[in-house]
């Protein structure tokens, strides 16, 4: 099971990519990031490792993942695999970030591939559904990552 979401952003590929190859930007636009480690000391690059916390709900246990960027294209493909959390060590949920230059901005898709997660068909069903129909009850995480990259570009200006 994928979730898909994409976003226009008014920067070139290079200045959104930029953005995303720093985990630790993750803490600024997706409020379920909790923590973010390097487990690497190089720049970003395929295999380039760092440890991610997340908390799902306000009420729900923290989860610590092992991230590792497997694939790394500037400025077009970045694939993050996460594995640990609470479930066993072969799960994984995969974060895929493709990233093409349309109308003078970029076109950003991001998709969460869960089939391999180890969550519940009952619950990856409930996650469509929400995803497919519900509403959000705050500002959608990549039109957050949208609004710093465009601001941040014109502070430093």
């Amino acid at each position: 099971m994928k979730l898909i979401n994409n976003i226009f952003i008014n920067k070139p590929a290079q200045t959104v990519w930029t953005f995303l190859e720093k985990p630790e930007n993750m803490l600024l636009w997706n409020e379920k990031v909790k923590h973010v480690s390097p487990a690497s000391f190089s720049n970003p690059q395929r295999g380039y490792r760092y440890a991610i916390t997340y908390q799902m709900h306000e009420n729900s246990k923290a989860a610590e993942f092992l991230a590792e960027f497997i694939h790394f294209e500037p400025p077009s493909k970045l694939v993050i695999r996460h594995t640990g959390g609470l479930s066993p060590r072969d799960r994984v949920i995969e974060e895929i970030y493709e990233l093409s230059e349309r109308d003078g901005g970029t076109f950003l898709t991001q998709t969460i591939d869960i089939k391999n997660s180890g969550i519940n068909i009952f619950f990856r069903f409930i996650i469509w559904v929400i995803q497919r129909w519900g509403k959000p009850t705050g500002k959608p995480y990549l039109a957050i990552l949208r609004d710093i990259i465009e601001t941040e570009n014109k502070l430093s200006h």
